[in-house]
């Protein structure tokens, strides 16, 4: 179980590696930073649920809208529209992780989008 505390420390350890890895990123090379920079953000993310899911955080409007749509339509598609509250979303997905040669996708991001009518 994580705290508050535990966040703000993992946050600031995000920070600190993301200052150390602007400082040492090269478009021609692979960054040593990579998989620190990596680990960090993974950590944040997961306090983040776990507080979230405790009831210590508060989900955002977007993550709630999400989750509902995610429950309703758990095996939409990519770019299937769907009616929701007199408003219409799309499912999309998105590249979240690559291979090292950039080829492949390792693991997607998938969110919905309102569609302006």
């Amino acid at each position: 179980m994580y705290t508050i505390e535990d966040l703000k420390l993992a946050n600031a350890q995000l920070n600190e590696v993301a200052e150390r890895w602007s400082a040492a990123h090269s478009a021609n090379r692979v960054n040593p930073l990579d998989m620190e920079a990596k680990a960090a953000a993974e950590r944040v993310h997961h306090i983040e649920e776990d507080l979230k899911r405790r009831g210590l955080l508060r989900y955002t409007a977007h993550e709630l809208l999400d989750e509902s749509l995610d429950q309703r339509h758990p095996d939409a598609q990519s770019w299937e529209v769907v009616l929701y509250n007199g408003k219409r979303y799309r499912r999309r997905f998105y590249p979240l992780e690559l291979s090292k040669s950039g080829k492949r996708v390792k693991q997607w991001r998938k969110a919905w989008e309102p569609l302006d009518d």
